[in-house]
């Protein structure tokens, strides 16, 4: 049996007017184990089947109401990248001197810190594009124009199939992405999903 996880759906506003309604995963999304990942939770009801009701749905577990999520990680997701930025670039500087100057210092260590630094840096500039996307604004400036008004709660079911993260609507990606990559997302998601066995038997 599926798992009936609840979705807030939303309306972003701009200066009073609609821009856009969407849902975001207000279960999953608390299970994260970096911020940016929480922007690919954000589904567009008009391309997902959700359900109004659901028979035991997980809880609502989002910590804030969408329109202070949205914009405080906004805010975050913007710092986020331009220190990640700054870090990549100041760690490639200082290396780059230590090579001139004939000093080693370990080149397989400098890759895999690059390496690291870079994934950070993707991660916090997709995070931010969406969410660019998301609300309609190019930097926090514009959030004063936005209001996120919530709606109401709908439901998506999930559950496992053959390794794959499958909805009413066929694979979901990112879910099953998250569950490949993300370490927190996979602990709470086979919780939710044993709970879920359990409370079936």
């Amino acid at each position: 049996m599926p798992m009936e996880v609840p979705f807030i759906i939303f309306r972003v506003m701009k200066k009073g007017e609609s821009i856009r309604r969407l849902a975001i995963d207000s279960y999953f999304t608390e299970f994260l184990s970096i911020e940016p990942r929480k922007v690919v939770l954000i589904k567009d009801p008009n391309r997902e089947k959700f359900r109004s009701s659901a028979r035991d749905p997980l809880p609502v577990l989002l910590q804030k109401d969408p329109d202070r999520l949205l914009k405080d990680l906004f805010e975050g997701l913007e710092r986020a990248s331009s220190d990640a930025l700054g870090k990549r670039v100041s760690h490639i500087r200082q290396w780059n001197i230590l090579r001139m100057i004939g000093i080693p210092s370990g080149h397989s260590r400098h890759i895999a810190i690059d390496e690291r630094l870079a994934e950070t840096e993707r991660e916090n500039s997709l995070g931010l594009a969406l969410l660019k996307g998301v609300l309609g604004v190019k930097g926090s400036e514009e959030l004063k124009d936005i209001e996120v008004i919530t709606e109401g709660t709908a439901y998506m079911r999930l559950w496992l199939e053959n390794g794959r993260v499958m909805t009413d609507s066929g694979k979901d990606s990112v879910y099953t992405g998250l569950l490949k990559k993300d370490p927190r997302f996979r602990t709470a998601f086979y919780s939710a999903l044993l709970r879920h066995i359990q409370v079936i038997k």
